[in-house]
Formats: C-alpha cells, sequence, structure tokens
C-alpha cells in the first residue's frame, strides 16, 4: 500500500497521457487494486527506473466486489503540461494487468514487435489513441510552495577505540517551490535543501578495478531527470546529479524544464557549501563567493518522426578552478523498437594537460522475438567530467549481442531465452586490455517463474597490481577465466517468492564461487516481508587470497493505510563488519505533504572473523541519528 511501491505484485491499471501530441513524451499515472498510486513521467520514448520518481497529486479510489474490482481518478490538470489552446487532442493509452492469468489488456493494441518487456508498451507513445474534445482547458498559475522544518539529534563515536561519544541537535527550516511560467515551461527553486528521509543506500562490496555505482535518489534531481540523461547510463555519463551535494550541502538551487517550441530544455544552477550556520550565513556564502557552482543546460530538438538531437553543457567552478564539459548527441528509432545513438563529450579544466574526451556509436535491433546489437565507445585516459559518472577510463571498447526469444505454444515455458554478447576493450594505445563472451539460456513460464544458466569466458590484462583487499594484491599478468551460473526466480507477485543464484569457475589465477538469494513474504496488505544475503567465497593464489566477501539484509515494509506506511532496511557487510538500519515512517497528512520520522543507527561488530556474522560479538555504537521533517505543500 506505499505509494510509489511496487504496483506489479497486485492486479493493476495504467493511464497513459501525451498531452503535446508528440508521439515522444507521457504522463503515466498507476494505480492497483487497492488504490495505491504511482506515477512516471516517459521521456522520447525512453524510461528508467528515475522515471517514476516524478510525484504529481492526483486522486484515485477503488472498490472490489464479487464481481472484481473497479477504479476512479481524478487528474488535476495543473499537474499536467500541454499547449495553448481552446480545442485540443491528447495522446491517451491504458492498460489492465490481471496477474493471476499472466494477462494484459491494453487500448489501443501495441503490437508484441514493440518489445516483450515490462514497460515496452506503455513507453511507445508512437501509438498512443487519441482523446479528443478538450475545450477550453486551463492550467491555471500552478504556483506550489512547499517549506519545511526539521529538528534532529545525533551521537557518534568518533573512534571505536575510545567509549567517547559527541552528541548534539538541531533544527533547520527551508522551502521548494514550483512555478508554471507557462503552460509547459517549469521553474523549481529550492533553498536550504534538505533530504533527510531519502532511503538508505544498498550496500556492495567491490572486488572490481572499477567504480562502483549508487543510483541517485534526491526527489528534486530525479523529477524529470530524462531530459539531462547524455552518455551511457550507469558507465559514461556526462551529467550524473549525485556528483552535486556529494561532500557538501546545497545551499540553493533553481531547475527549469520544459518545451519551448520544437525544443526540450533542461537548466539546473545549484550552489553548495558547507553546511554551517543560519539560512542567511549559508545564502551569504553565495555573494561571498565561498560556495562552489554546479550548472547544467540541456537542449533537445526532435526531427524527423522519430529522431531527436540534442547538446549538454556542464560546470563545476570552485575558488576558480573549474571543470566544463560540452557534449551532443543525435539518436533516431526506426522499426518497431529499434534505434540507432552517438554522442560525444569534451571536457576542459583549469589545468588543459588534462582536457579529454569520450564518445559512443551504437546501433539496437529489436522486435519481439529477434534482438541484435553493435556498439563502439571510446574514453580518453584523463577524460573526467566533475559533474559525471565514468566507470571505466582509457578504453576503446567493441560490444555485440544477439538475442533470441520465441513463444512457445506447449510445454512449461511460455517464452524461451538465448543471449550471447561479446566485449572487446583496447586501450587508448591500441594495446589489448581485455576482452570476455557471455552466453545465457532461459526460460518464462505461464506463472511467471524464471530460470537461466549463463556462462562466460574472460580475459583480463593487468598493468599493475589489482588490490582487490587492502591486505591482498593480485600481481600484474594476464588472465583468462571461465565461469558458470544458473539463476531461478519466482514470480514476485505471489505471496512467497525467491530468486536463487549461483555462480563459480576461474578469478584471476585461483577460484571464486559467488552465492546469492533474496526471499519476500506478503504477509497480507499491511505487512510485506523481505531479506537477501549474498556470498563471495575467494581462493587466490596470493598472500591472504583466501577470503569471502558477505552482505546480508532486511528489509520491511509496514502499511497502516495508503497514507501511513513504515520502512525498514537493516543491513550487514563483513568488509566493514558494520550493522546498518534505516527506520523510515512517512505519514501523508494532506496529498504531497508528509510527515517523515527517520532513524538510523550504525554498529560495530568486534572481532576479526570476517567468514561470518556472530550475533555473540560485542557490539560498539558508531553512530545514532534520529530525525523528524514535515512538509506541507501549498497550491496557489
Amino acid at each position: 500500500m506505499e505509494r510509489g511501491g511496487r504496483n506489479d505484485r497486485d492486479d493493476h491499471a495504467y493511464i497513459g497521457i501525451d498531452t503535446f501530441l508528440d508521439g515522444r513524451n507521457a504522463f503515466l499515472f498507476e494505480m492497483n487494486a487497492l488504490g495505491t498510486q504511482d506515477d512516471a513521467l516517459i521521456a522520447d520514448e525512453h524510461m528508467t527506473i528515475d522515471s517514476y520518481s516524478w510525484d504529481a497529486v492526483f486522486s484515485s479510489e477503488t472498490v472490489i466486489n464479487d464481481d472484481g474490482w473497479s477504479m476512479e481518478v481524478r487528474i488535476p490538470f495543473r499537474q499536467l503540461r500541454f499547449p495553448e489552446g481552446d480545442d485540443l487532442t491528447f495522446g491517451l493509452w491504458m492498460r489492465r494487468t490481471v496477474n493471476r492469468k499472466n494477462e494484459i489488456q491494453n487500448w489501443p493494441l501495441i503490437p508484441l514487435s514493440y518489445g516483450t518487456g515490462y514497460s515496452d508498451d506503455f513507453k511507445t507513445v508512437s501509438r498512443y489513441g487519441r482523446l479528443t474534445g478538450l475545450k477550453n482547458i486551463r492550467r491555471g498559475k500552478n504556483i506550489e510552495l512547499k517549506p519545511y522544518f526539521i529538528t534532529g539529534a545525533q551521537k557518534v563515536r568518533e573512534d571505536l577505540a575510545f567509549e567517547r561519544t559527541e552528541s548534539d541537535s538541531n533544527y533547520d527550516a527551508g522551502f521548494d517551490m514550483k512555478y508554471g511560467i507557462t503552460s509547459n515551461l517549469t521553474l523549481d527553486l529550492t533553498v536550504n535543501t534538505d533530504f533527510a528521509q531519502v532511503e538508505a543506500d544498498n550496500t556492495q562490496l567491490n572486488l572490481t578495478r572499477f567504480s562502483l555505482f549508487f543510483p541517485e535518489k534526491r526527489e528534486f534531481f530525479l523529477e524529470r531527470s530524462g531530459i539531462f540523461e547524455h552518455g551511457n547510463s550507469r558507465s559514461t555519463q556526462t551529467f550524473f546529479s549525485r556528483r552535486i551535494g556529494l561532500s557538501e550541502s546545497i545551499i540553493a538551487g533553481s531547475r527549469m524544464t520544459g518545451q519551448v517550441g520544437r525544443f526540450n530544455i533542461g537548466l539546473i544552477n545549484i550552489e553548495t557549501g558547507p553546511d554551517e550556520g543560519t539560512i542567511g550565513e549559508k545564502l551569504g556564502r553565495i555573494f561571498g563567493k565561498e560556495s562552489a557552482n554546479n550548472a547544467v543546460a540541456r537542449v533537445q530538438t526532435n526531427f524527423m518522426k522519430r529522431g531527436s538531437a540534442g547538446v549538454i553543457f556542464t560546470n563545476y567552478d570552485r575558488d576558480g578552478q573549474w571543470n566544463r564539459a560540452l557534449g551532443v548527441d543525435v539518436s533516431q528509432r526506426f522499426g518497431s523498437a529499434s534505434s540507432f545513438n552517438a554522442w560525444y563529450t569534451d571536457v576542459r579544466q583549469t589545468n588543459s594537460d588534462l582536457n579529454d574526451v569520450a564518445g559512443h556509436i551504437g546501433v539496437n535491433y529489436r522486435t519481439d522475438i529477434y534482438g541484435a546489437s553493435l556498439s563502439y565507445t571510446s574514453v580518453g585516459e584523463n577524460y573526467n567530467p566533475a559533474l559525471g559518472f565514468v566507470r571505466r577510463r582509457d578504453m576503446r571498447q567493441t560490444t555485440s549481442t544477439l538475442t533470441y526469444s520465441p513463444f512457445l505454444e506447449k510445454g512449461f515455458f511460455r517464452q524461451a531465452t538465448a543471449h550471447v554478447m561479446g566485449i572487446h576493450t583496447n586501450g587508448q594505445d591500441g594495446d589489448l586490455q581485455s576482452w570476455s563472451a557471455h552466453y545465457s539460456l532461459g526460460g518464462t513460464s505461464r506463472e511467471r517463474d524464471q530460470i537461466r544458466i549463463s556462462g562466460s569466458t574472460e580475459f583480463d590484462r593487468l598493468e599493475g597490481p589489482f588490490r582487490i583487499r587492502p591486505n591482498a594484491e593480485i600481481v600484474a599478468d594476464d588472465y583468462t577465466f571461465s565461469r558458470l551460473g544458473v539463476t531461478v526466480m519466482t514470480d514476485p507477485g505471489r505471496k512467497f517468492s525467491a530468486t536463487l543464484r549461483t555462480e563459480t569457475g576461474g578469478f584471476y589465477g585461483g577460484d571464486r564461487t559467488d552465492l546469492r538469494g533474496t526471499i519476500g513474504y506478503r504477509q497480507s496488505k499491511h505487512l510485506t516481508l523481505g531479506g537477501g544475503v549474498s556470498k563471495s567465497i575467494i581462493d587466490l593464489p596470493i598472500d591472504n587470497g583466501e577470503f569471502s566477501a558477505t552482505t546480508a539484509s532486511v528489509d520491511i515494509l509496514a502499511s497502516v493505510s495508503r497514507k501511513l506506511f513504515a520502512k525498514a532496511l537493516i543491513q550487514y557487510d563483513n568488509f566493514s563488519r558494520n550493522v546498518n538500519a534505516n527506520i523510515r515512517i512517512d505519514w501523508i497528512h494532506t496529498p504531497g505533504s508528509d510527515l517523515f520520522l527517520v532513524l538510523n543507527t550504525s554498529y560495530h561488530a568486534t572481532g576479526d572473523n570476517e567468514t561470518l556474522f556472530d550475533p555473540r560479538a560485542d557490539f560498539l555504537m558508531n553512530s545514532t541519528v534520529g530525525v523528524a521533517k514535515i512538509t506541507y505543500l501549498i497550491l496557489l
């Protein structure tokens, strides 16, 4: 019953609205049989998990009876963007999902050739139907003001070797404002921004030579984030909003997004600085040039029926040291779900010796049964957009894939899938760095259970030592190893659901076995429990090369109603030996307004046994933080 939760586990319905009738962008509203809401923005017929971070204020009610369930939805026009006019036509699409039958009902029908994935039908905006007869509608002034007040206290142990802890308490205030400049252009302002209610990151242990990716979870940056996408997602992004406010607090910022004629535009300007003093003192740092400027400008235009081209500019400036990126991109969709895309980014810095570039070109062919892709990505050795994310530098990488997914009329499986992928990576000097071949064969049953067998062969050339642990170093050499894995996953809509995965094989001259399991239990519409364990058992022919990497988590969702729910995430990993808990209560006291109660705790398990979690160990407190935050949405 949590707003924004997983509605796909119940019978649910969608409404998609293309207000500009451009066949590219749409507002998506989702409701399940309990009336639980979610919403998303579809940008250029493309969606990611971040697309669901848009929060609209709308009403939905449902009734469940012997004949099934029915739904009423009220979507205020002020929550939408649309062109001026006295007689408008919108694009419209609706879907109902009946989980017990594994059945989807669409209007209008979107052929399977556009894809069989979960979101392939509703993001295909170019196939929406028509909603006519919209006369004399107006969006209104659409000024939204959301002030907040926050108070909290914390206790911190700075050094585990000492019993001394420090405690303090504080309170603060700030606000967000949204102003509809026109019916299709919106300005957002934020002052003394606070993200205390944001959910904790899932623990990740890095056993690679490259950077880990932690997704953005802050509402201000996630809303309408699709316009700012440029580069390869999660690997070489020109703009990655999580860089902003990473080491310092956000003092104030603005964002403008929308459409002007044939152009989609997005502008972000944010000042960051130390989180000290009153609001006035923080704002004073901006005028005293004691803050850092983080700016992004994005312009995109459409051409032909399904093509787009754009440019992006990012700037980070602090104490006269600056980093600027200028990128261009072009994409063209063709056929049902096939596409071509290319991008290029040039990064300049105060130290011109560190200037560098990156680029990508790729083509993707896709139907409901066949798929193939080919791409080439080049990233310079010094490529470093300050407001972006780069997983791997100094490379020229070619990736190709082939997929075959036929539907089966008889037998246990409804659909089978065979997939092959090859990756070949050279350095900028042309020398081979690595290559890998991956293959998998799997199937999905009529009850939505899945099984997959996968394998891989990898070559990696270490030109320098790789410190996989602080006390374990893999020597420079050429390594080739193969791995084999099996994954079994049950339908997540069941009362009990589970995922089991095991993979074993070679690993840098030694052996590695990965075990992962998750389980979910829906006791009722009011209580959902989940948990997971991931364990990598590694044995390398080096000093201290025998060790394991383990993470474990428990998550709880308790809902009193659609307006009052609590979430808890408890995590442990054997590298830090920390037990971290994030407990969050959310009461939506009025639509768009919340009262958050948040408790974050961290305890360290004493001892040096990394193999197992020992509940008998003494636990030392790292920190305890309690926060209360209230927001109130004012519609003017």
